[in-house]
């Protein structure tokens, strides 16, 4: 009993709070008790009034619940209030403002098809001031997705054994913060066509991205993020401030994206280190180096490791990567868009591609040692670049791997049991 008083004390606190903070004045709710007084939570919820609490007690609900309301929704116990949607398309939809959600695990929303499927465990339509706040989330094809809607807060959710996390389009000023995204394959926070949103404080471990940023999602803030495996992936966004987290295993890569602060970010607990519009310096301690836009940078000596790609040249000419040793990343150096840069001297191992160039040309490979990558070196329609003088051994697809590239000079390269020590391919 004082549990359950305790609960709907901070449900009262909370809606209160949201309440000032949208009209000014504090509201005085009407209690709701599902099942004591409701057979189903869509029942209390059409009865309601704006202002209202809707307090489930623990069990399981098998809803595909609509909310266009202004009320408060809280569960006895996120652990043991269960609300299901069944595989259909929501388990809870959110179509109007000043909502809030809190105690329950949110599953069985949408359907996993292969690679595709469609729905979510909470949905959230064309709303403002909506707070989602220490609930669970497992078992949903996304767990939560925001579209057109701002002023959205999702704090201190533990979303888990989802396919994806959360999900954000055409919204603004979202706040997702100190919330655990774990167990979720494909992503852990997407951000597209979405701007002046703030993610900070979450752990996100694990998914093909911890951090998905695509498609003009612009003037965000992700701070503080302790992001494991997934790493952090920037596509045509630009002017984001990307502060102050922690990566494990994989870092950042950023494509067509210009204008982003990015600053105090760690990688394996070594800084990564980003450049853009720079020339003239020399970096010597990394554990992720990104250059955008540069010139004349000299890597002395950088060791990085399990960064993803270790090291990203975009953009950037007459700058040098020299004695350096790379290893355990899925690329070693990516050069994109580049002339007149040299890898020298460097030891290149265990990597999925050692070098890989894109579009890029005039440049020099020389006297490496690029030993056990699945491809030593790749070039992608790029020409007239020089590689001579490495050792390249053990490679398990290729020592050299050429799509698309002609007038190259390769020459005095030393190979050894590679797989295959030259495949040159045009489509």
């Amino acid at each position: 009993m004082i549990a359950i008083i305790l609960s709907l004390f901070s449900a009262i606190v909370i809606y209160n709070l949201f309440m000032v903070m949208l009209i000014g004045i504090p509201a005085m709710p009407r209690l709701r008790v599902v099942p004591s007084e409701y057979e189903s939570i869509q029942e209390a919820v059409n009865e309601a009034f704006d202002g209202d609490i809707i307090y489930v007690k623990a069990g399981t609900y098998r809803e595909n619940l609509v909310i266009n309301k202004s009320i408060i929704l809280v569960g006895e116990d996120s652990r043991r209030t269960l609300l299901d949607g069944g595989m259909g398309d929501y388990t809870i939809l959110i179509e109007r403002g000043g909502v809030v959600i809190t105690g329950f695990t949110i599953t069985g929303g949408g359907t996993i098809m292969d690679i595709g499927g469609r729905g979510a465990g909470l949905q959230i339509y064309n709303s403002s001031h909506v707070l989602v706040f220490r609930n669970y989330f497992t078992g949903n094809r996304m767990a939560i997705y925001i579209h057109s809607s701002s002023d959205i807060s999702i704090v201190e959710n533990l979303i888990y054994g989802n396919r994806e996390g959360i999900y954000l389009t055409k919204s603004r000023r979202v706040m997702v913060s100190e919330n655990i995204l774990t167990e979720n394959p494909s992503f852990g926070i997407h951000l597209t066509s979405s701007k002046e949103n703030r993610i900070y404080r979450n752990m996100i471990i694990g998914g093909v991205n911890g951090i998905y940023l695509y498609n003009e999602a612009d003037e965000n803030e992700i701070s503080e993020n302790i992001i494991k495996r997934g790493g952090m992936l920037i596509l045509d966004s630009s002017s984001n401030r990307i502060l102050d987290n922690a990566f494990v295993d994989k870092g950042m890569f950023f494509s067509n994206s210009y204008a982003n602060l990015v600053s105090g970010n760690k990688v394996n607990g070594e800084p990564i280190v980003y450049l853009e519009m720079a020339s003239d310096e020399v970096i010597e301690r990394a554990g992720q180096v990104i250059l955008v836009n540069c010139g004349n940078i000299t890597l002395m000596g950088v060791n990085a490791s399990s960064a993803g790609v270790a090291i990203e040249i975009w953009n950037t000419n007459n700058s040098q990567v020299i004695e350096s040793k790379l290893a355990g990343n899925e690329v070693a150096i990516y050069i994109h868009s580049s002339s007149n840069n040299k890898i020298l001297r460097s030891i290149i191992a265990s990597n999925s591609i050692g070098v890989l160039f894109s579009s890029s040309h005039n440049n020099m490979i020389s006297d490496n040692k690029l030993t056990s990558n699945l491809f030593g070196i790749a070039l992608r329609d790029s020409y007239d670049n020089i590689i001579n003088n490495n050792m390249i051994s053990g490679s398990l697809n290729a020592g050299i791997f050429l799509l698309n590239s002609s007038r190259n000079i390769i020459g005095e390269n030393i190979f050894m049991n590679n797989s295959k020590d030259l495949v040159n391919v045009s489509s």
